[in-house]
């Protein structure tokens, strides 16, 4: 244990940095809240015109923590400026597009059609089978990286991180019933039914002493019913059920779901710092891990998971073991734990330490928000930027309970990332008091964040690699990419791939809730094709690559069939990135690189095809669904979608001739679901797909 408390003092000073928010509270309210009989129910929010006022801004999390790999910056060298041409292909009449979609076209230089394509590299093989010359996109293979993140962490989760929490269900079980049968305490017996839940939900055959097995059977009764909102056998508060539906990539086997509803339950149940029963609790398990010096064991899931998404948004084992043993000592007892004064002494320190910056529970609008969700988690979701931009756009922070803004919109994190024709498209949002105000505020916070905040782990690093298609693009790019239809595409890129993103990292990442207001043939001849010039797309993507697998390797957690692929596809990556530095500087390609075009759709294929894998039939499509907000008012969730891939036509210059080329492009979808139907892969695949955003009209056309 002495090991790391050099790490975890330096975590505890680390805390204090990020506790400089006091001035974000509320004051505390005169109203007294009405007394609850039963579960709460969604209702409609209360008719006061009381407003909001807008959150300050917040320090984000420090980068240096739990960082695996560094993060390599490769340069992007453009030496020429490419060569103007008309929108007037060569072979226009070799494509079928309806008058409309060719007359868009010819008018803004590219268009996007639907169609019915389930991956990308069958559309590229599609048209290497019918000469149709080939467009590689940014979307393919942000699209390649997401199923190298997502397959990687479904292997992990199945082969080692399910079965270190089992083992560390047992002990920690074993040593609460151990407390209480030495100190009687039934805050003790509750931390045993609450390791029991999640043993039994890992292994329902997971033994359980007689006296906690009817708080557990109520509680597996409520997880299983997922119906919504109903108050916690065990806690006593109120817990959002629904959340314990396996979505995301954990349907795929009886062990992923398994390890979802226990990872869910240990990420979402809170010893809350305001009650003095639930920290004991808290205490409890702290000195659980100390007795049975299971740190190590607790932190083969956490670090990696760290790794992959980022860190605790809640207090959790780093921060709690450090305070302590500063209160109680260096060799505290149970029988020190007893002491009601130096409990005390111990909250009001604790209430020092940093807030956590996500509400992901029911909160009414009169509540102090940190007062109600300050505490601490066995294994706490993590803190996600998007997220914490949801949580400053929505009631309390804007609207009022008469005009509340319930839910937000992944416009409103690419627009807090800079983008300009996002916050066009969300002109309607200003309606609600305090939008802009908190929008500038956030766009100020993140504006400044240097490389290193951004690459701190893959998730932000993955967001890192979506600011450039952000950028407006000026006379240096094609004319193609020069209209506002083409910045709109991009931004549908960019919520494509970031929807990828919240779909693979749904077990781990913090949702934000809205505060109660009271989605072999003969080889064809080579057709010289073109790569969407977005080198610094590819530059970073590159990067994140490289990063992933070094850190994943030097700890042993990377097979080798993962270990060569995330290789090849940085080494894809980076010839993207030199031939869009050649087209964007009028230069011609070689053969070789015609020919990697050329030959996109096997690469694509070979790189996203596993013999070692955790996979249904749900994954022979890239349409995936996530929920990433959930309103207590309407009783609804936002949910992300991506769908079938779409078909992109552009009009590029390849060696002097004019050329329509055809590649793969995100369909994009948002829409709102009942929050006890939280939707899985599967259901959305076989669903009937919403409209596509209004905004998407300005390229897609049907």
């Amino acid at each position: 244990m002495k090991k790391i408390l050099t790490v975890l003092v330096a975590c505890i000073l680390l805390t204090g940095c990020l506790s400089q928010n006091g001035d974000s509270k509320k004051a505390p309210s005169t109203t007294q809240p009405p007394q609850s009989t039963g579960p709460p129910q969604s209702t409609q929010p209360p008719q006061s015109t009381q407003p909001s006022t807008p959150s300050p801004q917040l320090p984000l999390i420090d980068p240096s923590l739990y960082q695996f790999a560094p993060y390599t910056v490769l340069k992007v060298n453009i030496t020429g400026t490419p060569v103007g041409y008309s929108f007037d292909p060569e072979n226009l009449d070799d494509i079928y597009l309806t008058p409309e979609q060719k007359q868009v076209l010819l008018t803004q230089g590219f268009v996007v059609v639907p169609s019915g394509y389930e991956q990308f590299y069958d559309m590229y093989q599609d048209c290497k089978k019918r000469n149709i010359p080939i467009c590689v996109t940014t979307d393919s293979v942000l699209h390649t990286y997401h199923i190298l993140y997502d397959y990687t962490l479904r292997i992990l989760e199945s082969e080692r991180f399910s079965q270190d929490m089992y083992r560390l269900t047992q002990t920690m079980a074993q040593v609460q019933e151990d407390y209480y049968a030495q100190t009687g305490d039934k805050l003790a017996l509750k931390n045993v039914a609450y390791f029991c839940v999640a043993g039994r939900l890992l292994d329902s055959s997971f033994p359980t002493p007689p006296e906690a097995e009817p708080l557990v059977s109520q509680e597996l009764e409520l997880i299983e019913a997922h119906r919504g909102f109903e108050y916690s056998p065990i806690f006593g508060y109120a817990e959002d059920y629904s959340q314990y539906v396996p979505r995301g990539h954990y349907t795929r086997s009886e062990e992923l779901k398994k390890y979802f509803k226990a990872m869910m339950w240990y990420g979402r149940m809170m010893f809350r710092l305001k009650s003095p029963e639930e920290t004991k609790q808290a205490l409890y398990i702290v000195k659980g891990i100390q007795d049975t010096d299971s740190f190590a064991l607790w932190d083969t899931v956490y670090s990696p998971t760290v790794f992959f998404v980022g860190k605790s948004d809640d207090l959790s084992l780093l921060e709690y073991e450090v305070l302590a043993e500063n209160v109680y000592g260096t060799t505290y007892t149970l029988s020190d734990l007893q002491d009601t004064e130096k409990l005390t002494t111990f909250i009001d320190l604790a209430r020092e330490l940093r807030d956590p910056r996500i509400n992901s529970t029911w909160v009414k609008d009169y509540q102090d928000v940190e007062e109600e969700t300050k505490g601490f988690r066995f294994m706490g979701q993590r803190f996600i930027p998007d997220s914490y931009m949801f949580q400053q756009l929505v009631y309390d922070k804007v609207g009022t309970a008469s005009d509340p803004r319930l839910f937000p919109k992944g416009l409103d994190v690419m627009a807090v990332l800079g983008s300009e024709r996002a916050l066009y498209h969300l002109e309607s949002e200003k309606q609600y008091l305090n939008y802009e105000s908190q929008m500038e505020a956030l766009r100020a916070e993140f504006s400044p964040l240097d490389l290193a905040t951004w690459t701190q782990n893959l998730y932000w690093s993955w967001l890192y690699s979506l600011l450039p298609l952000l950028e407006e693009k000026g006379e240096t790019y094609p004319a193609f990419m020069q209209s506002d239809a083409w910045t709109d595409k991009e931004l549908n890129t960019a919520l494509g791939s970031w929807t990828e993103l919240r779909h693979d990292t749904i077990l781990y990442a913090k949702q934000s809730y809205t505060l109660e207001a009271t989605g072999i043939p003969l080889e064809p001849e080579l057709i010289k094709g073109y790569v969407e010039p977005n080198p610094q797309v590819y530059a970073r993507l590159a990067s994140l690559a490289r990063m992933m697998r070094e850190g994943l390797e030097e700890r042993g957690l990377l097979l080798p069939e993962y270990s060569s692929k995330l290789q090849s596809l940085e080494t894809l990556l980076l010839n993207l990135k030199t031939v869009s530095e050649k087209e964007l500087s009028g230069e011609s390609l070689t053969e070789d690189e015609y020919t990697m075009i050329w030959n996109i759709g096997n690469t694509l294929e070979s790189l996203v095809t596993f013999e070692t894998a955790v996979e249904t039939e749900a994954d022979e499509n890239v349409a995936v669904v996530a929920d990433v907000h959930t309103d207590v008012n309407t009783g609804q969730v936002l949910e992300e979608g991506v769908g079938n891939v779409f078909s992109l036509f552009a009009v590029v210059l390849v060696e002097g001739h004019v050329v329509l080329v055809q590649g793969g492009v995100f369909s994009y979808y948002e829409f709102l679901q009942a929050i006890a139907n939280r939707l899985t892969d599967e259901q959305w695949q076989s669903m009937e797909k919403p409209p596509l955003p209004e905004w998407t009209g300005s390229f897609v056309i049907e």
